[in-house]
């Protein structure tokens, strides 16, 4: 992801870490086996992944969206299924590959 981490030392004083994340991830050219995966999401399905890319939790995306939290377990199922992923950390980490950006 471009990261960085640095940590020095110094003894009878301390030390000193450092780390750099980057703000945004890398996108995919277009075509990609990550981006060829999200083709067959729909458009609510696609803002759902969205959440999970930001690593919310079913509750949370249900009332930012104003749907039933059960809804939300219904988009992730689908949207899982058709990624072809068993957890929602995969179908993060594959939305995010492809260049999806994690809702504000």
């Amino acid at each position: 992801m471009g990261g960085t981490i640095e940590s020095e030392s110094t003894d009878g004083w301390g030390c000193r870490v450092s780390a750099t994340l980057p703000l945004d991830l890398p996108v995919l050219a277009t075509g990609g086996a990550a981006a060829d995966a999200l083709a067959g999401l729909g458009a609510r399905e696609i803002e759902v992944l969205e959440h999970l890319v930001a690593g919310r939790r079913n509750r949370v995306i249900a009332e930012r969206l104003g749907v039933s939290e059960s809804t939300i377990k219904f988009h992730v199922a689908s949207l899982m299924r058709k990624l072809d992923v068993s957890t929602r950390g995969e179908a993060a980490a594959l939305g995010a590959e492809a260049g999806v950006k994690a809702a504000g």
